[in-house]
């Protein structure tokens, strides 16, 4: 039995039995393989690209959560300052407008960590926010924002190369179905032709 595999040799595409068709027929199955082949790579890589767009947001939001805290401390307070003593108006001042603000930027910012899948206790942020948001400084925001901005940069370099490769593909992917639908032309206008010629 003679069989093809779809292109690139990859796995998990189904094989042709060639063995019982005529040369048209096998050659039309085997671009037809190939069409299907490219439409498969193109979905995973259009996914990848998905993904890393949400991934993007979500790091986004967490960065922009820890901006919104970095922006309550007052002018002058340099990194060691805690946001205890930050001079922010009204810090722990149980229901006073103010407080109800900081305990929703805070509950935004600990949602926006979780989304994004970063634990800021490591020490690889330095954000020890299990000891209480009040003992948490300014130089440990600026850290944590600091470290996740490097992360959404990487992210961003790698997406600018995925949307080329997606691009490639994708005209590789139209190619082949110009190809098969050429090929159908030309089989259909061959029988016309001979069917024309037998009358």
């Amino acid at each position: 039995m003679t069989t093809v595999n779809g292109s690139n040799g990859a796995a998990g595409v189904g094989q042709i039995d060639l063995s019982s068709m005529d040369l048209e027929t096998a050659l039309m199955m085997v671009q037809g393989e190939r069409v299907k082949l490219l439409d498969a790579q193109l979905q995973n890589q259009i996914s990848e690209v998905q993904a890393r767009n949400t991934q993007i947001g979500k790091l986004n939001d967490a960065m922009n959560s820890l901006n919104a805290l970095a922006g309550l401390f007052k002018s002058g307070k340099d990194g060691n300052t805690a946001m205890k003593d930050g001079g922010i108006p009204d810090w722990n001042k149980a229901g006073t407008e103010n407080d109800n603000r900081y305990n929703q930027m805070r509950d935004a910012m600990f949602k926006a960590m979780e989304d994004a899948g970063m634990d800021l206790n490591t020490d690889k942020y330095k954000l020890q926010i299990d000891g209480g948001i009040s003992k948490v400084t300014k130089g440990s925001i600026d850290t944590a924002i600091q470290a996740i901005k490097n992360k959404v940069d990487a992210l961003s370099n790698t997406q600018q190369m995925d949307m080329s490769r997606l691009q490639s593909m994708s005209n590789k992917r139209n190619e082949a179905f110009d190809v098969m639908t050429n090929f159908v032309k030309k089989m259909q206008d061959s029988r016309s032709s001979i069917i024309g010629n037998m009358r």
